[in-house]
């Protein structure tokens, strides 16, 4: 199978593993920073608050040319429908994952583009159950600096996975970004061609 790029991709504010993710598609892309301050009410449902956020920072673009695809991915996690604040300290860290030890949440990710004057985007989410975290654990896993990396507190391409006992839905999701619903997006949406290579046989 190959892929053809009929826009070149501009993936905006990248946050965790999301870069790493999209190279798995074997697209090209470039990266660019942008200060866009939220300055609205947003919505607190997860769903809602995600999508949001990209439609928005996607409107507010600097300057954005026409005949590139800008990409922007909000992701949060969830418990009981209720947004978690990210840890930014360790006390904080060890709080949040007491939360969610031998508990499920939730992680919503949404994926916006903007291209030829159009905006588009989609939601993905998916469940996930953690261990029974120990005090212990919980401090080691803190110690690895890992849920200060990541847009939702842990790493599961890292050590952040022996906390996770079980995921219902897209795994890339809980990782940082839902790949195969994105290729199918972004070939709807004509950003990228999909085919079958040609094979060539010798005479």
């Amino acid at each position: 199978m190959s892929i053809r790029l009929n826009k070149d991709i501009i993936l905006l504010n990248p946050l965790g593993n999301c870069e790493e993710l999209l190279a798995k598609l074997q697209l090209p892309f470039s990266v660019i920073h942008q200060e866009m301050p939220i300055d609205c009410a947003l919505p607190t449902n997860p769903f809602e608050f995600a999508n949001s956020t990209v439609v928005v920072k996607l409107l507010r673009m600097q300057k954005p040319h026409p005949s590139l695809c800008y990409m922007n991915v909000k992701r949060v996690v969830s418990l009981n429908g209720i947004i978690l604040r990210l840890p930014h300290t360790r006390n904080e860290a060890i709080s949040f994952f007491r939360r969610l030890s031998n508990h499920k949440h939730r992680v919503t990710t949404a994926v916006g583009i903007r291209y030829d004057d159009q905006l588009s985007s989609f939601v993905v989410q998916s469940d996930v159950m953690m261990h029974r975290l120990s005090e212990k654990i919980i401090a080691q896993y803190v110690e690895t600096g890992e849920p200060f990396e990541q847009d939702v507190g842990y790493n599961i391409m890292g050590v952040g996975q022996n906390l996770v006992k079980r995921i219902d839905g897209s795994k890339y999701n809980v990782a940082g970004l839902p790949l195969d619903v994105l290729r199918t997006f972004l070939t709807d949406k004509k950003i990228i061609a999909v085919g079958k290579e040609e094979q060539v046989h010798g005479n």
